[in-house]
C-alpha cells in the first residue's frame, strides 16, 4: 500500500523545503503582525503592497518551476551538461521579468494600486512601500531559481539555509526599523520594506556562495551556464512558456479577486490580509509535500519509471488529504487565538473569523489540488492541460462568482470566499480524472 523507498525521499526533499518555506512565510508573517500592531490602514497598506511582489512571484515560479521540471528529469538521466543550460534559461527569463517588476514598483506604483482601492491613505502609504521593495524584484529571481533547481539535483538544504539567513534579518532589522529599536530611526510601516529588500540580498547572496562553496552541480563557469543555443531554448520553452502564463493569468485573476475584495471596504480588505497571512503560514507542510513530490516524479519519469510516478502521485494526495484534514481542524480552534495578534476592530476581527473559518473548511480541497496541479502534471510536463484547466477554472467560474457576490448579491466578504471556491472544487474533479487517464505522463528529456 505504502512505498517506503518513495516516503523516505518524500521526507528528505520535503523536509528541507517545508522548513524553508516555513521561514520565508515566518518572515513575512512577522512583518505583518507588526504593521498589525500599527492599525487597519498600514496592514492594509501592507496587503496592498505585496499584490505586485505576489504576482512577480507566480510569474518567477511558473519560470522556475517550468524550467526545473526538466531538471529534474535530466537528473533521473544524469546529465548535468543540460541542467546547467537549464538554469542559464531560467536566469535570463527570470531577470527580465524582474526588471519588468521593479520598473512598475518604482515609476507606476500609484496607478498600479489604484486598481485595488481608491483610499488616498492606503494608497499613500502603500506607493512608499513599493519604491522600497521594488529593487528586490531583481534579488527574487535568482533566489527562485537556485533554490527549485537545487532541490531538483538532491541539494535541497541549501536554499534553506540561505533563507534562514534572509529571514533571521528580515525579522531583527524589521522589529529594530518598525518600533525605532536598538539606536536605529523609527520607520513604522516603511520599516519592513527596507528590511525585506535587504534580506533579499543577503539570501541572495548567500545562496550563490553556498553553491560554489559547496561545489553542487550547479556550480560551474558562466560561460558554460549560458552556453545553450537556440534549439536547446526552443525546446525549454515549448513546455515552460505555458507554466510562465499560467501563473501570470492566475496571478492576475488573484489580483482580480483582492481588487474586488478591496471594493467592500478597508475593514474587509484586512481581514483578506490577515486570511493571505494565515494561509501562507498553514500552508507550509504541504509545499514540502508538493515540491517534494514533484522531484521524485519528474525523476522517476526521466528514468523510465512512467508507472512508479503514477503510484508516487497516488500516494502524495491520500498523504494530502488527511494533513488537509487534520490542519484545517487546528485552523479552526485556534483562529480566535490568531486574531487576538492583530489590532484590528471589531469589525475586522469578526469578517477575519468568518473568512478564517472558511479557509478551514477547504484547506484539504486546496492542498490536493496543489499536489495535482504542481506535483501530478507539472512534474509530468503536462503543461498545456494545466494551463486550460486552471484558466478555465479561475475566470469562467471563479472571478465571476466574486464580481456576482460582490456586485449582485452585496454579500459580505467571507460568503464571496466561499463561492470563489467552487473553482477549487471544479479542479479537483478534472485533475483526478487526468490523473486516472495517465494522459499527464511526457518524457522531456529523451530526444
Amino acid at each position: 500500500m505504502w512505498d517506503k523507498e518513495f516516503l523516505k525521499r518524500l521526507i528528505k526533499l520535503g523536509t528541507p523545503i517545508m522548513f524553508q518555506n516555513m521561514f520565508s512565510v515566518l518572515g513575512n508573517s512577522v512583518t505583518t503582525f507588526m504593521t498589525g500592531l500599527l492599525g487597519d490602514l498600514p496592514i492594509a497598506a501592507a496587503g496592498l503592497n505585496s499584490q505586485l511582489y505576489f504576482i512577480l512571484m507566480l510569474v518567477q515560479f511558473g519560470v522556475s518551476s517550468g524550467c526545473s521540471l526538466f531538471t529534474a528529469q535530466f537528473w533521473g538521466k544524469k546529465d548535468r551538461e543540460s541542467i546547467l543550460k537549464t538554469l542559464g534559461v531560467s536566469l535570463i527569463l527570470g531577470l527580465g521579468v524582474g526588471i519588468v517588476f521593479m520598473l512598475i514598483a518604482l515609476f507606476l506604483p500609484r496607478q498600479f494600486l489604484s486598481i485595488f482601492t481608491q483610499n488616498a491613505e492606503v494608497i499613500a502609504i502603500a506607493t512608499g512601500l513599493l519604491r522600497i521593495t521594488g529593487f528586490s524584484f531583481l534579488f527574487t529571481p535568482v533566489i527562485f531559481t537556485y533554490a527549485f533547481i537545487l532541490r531538483s539535483t538532491d541539494q535541497a538544504r541549501l536554499p534553506l539555509t540561505a533563507s534562514i539567513v534572509g529571514v533571521t534579518l528580515n525579522i531583527l532589522l524589521g522589529y529594530a526599523l518598525v518600533f525605532g529599536k536598538f539606536g536605529l530611526p523609527l520607520m513604522g510601516v516603511n520599516g519592513a520594506a527596507v528590511s525585506l529588500l535587504a534580506a533579499r540580498v543577503a539570501e541572495t547572496l548567500v545562496l550563490v556562495w553556498l553553491v560554489y562553496r559547496k561545489k553542487t552541480p550547479l556550480a560551474a563557469p558562466l560561460k558554460q551556464i549560458f552556453s545553450f543555443d537556440r534549439p536547446f531554448v526552443k525546446r525549454v520553452l515549448n513546455r515552460a512558456l505555458p507554466v510562465i502564463t499560467n501563473e501570470l493569468i492566475w496571478g492576475l485573476g488573484i489580483t482580480a479577486y483582492n481588487a474586488i475584495f478591496a471594493r467592500l471596504g478597508v475593514e474587509s480588505y484586512a481581514a483578506v490580509a490577515i486570511r493571505i497571512t494565515v494561509e501562507d503560514i498553514v500552508f507550509v507542510p504541504f509545499t514540502g509535500v508538493t515540491n517534494a513530490c514533484a522531484i521524485i516524479v519528474g525523476n522517476a519519469i526521466g528514468s523510465g519509471g512512467k508507472d512508479k510516478a503514477k503510484g508516487y502521485v497516488n500516494q502524495a494526495i491520500r498523504i494530502t488529504v488527511m494533513l488537509g484534514f487534520i490542519v484545517g481542524g487546528l485552523l479552526f480552534f485556534s483562529r480566535g487565538l490568531i486574531l487576538s495578534y492583530f489590532n484590528i476592530t471589531e469589525t475586522t476581527r469578526g469578517l477575519a473569523m468568518n473568512i478564517l473559518t472558511v479557509l478551514a473548511a477547504v484547506m484539504w480541497l486546496r492542498a490536493s489540488n496543489f499536489v495535482l496541479f504542481i506535483g501530478m502534471m507539472r512534474a509530468g510536463g503536462d503543461t498545456r492541460f494545466a494551463w486550460l484547466m486552471d484558466v478555465v477554472a479561475l475566470w469562467g467560474v471563479g472571478v465571476p462568482l466574486a464580481l456576482l457576490g460582490v456586485f449582485v448579491l452585496h454579500l459580505p466578504v467571507y460568503y464571496v470566499y466561499l463561492l470563489v471556491m467552487t473553482e477549487e472544487a471544479l479542479k479537483f474533479g478534472i485533475s483526478i480524472w487526468r490523473y486516472r487517464s495517465k494522459r499527464w505522463i511526457h518524457d522531456l528529456v529523451t530526444v
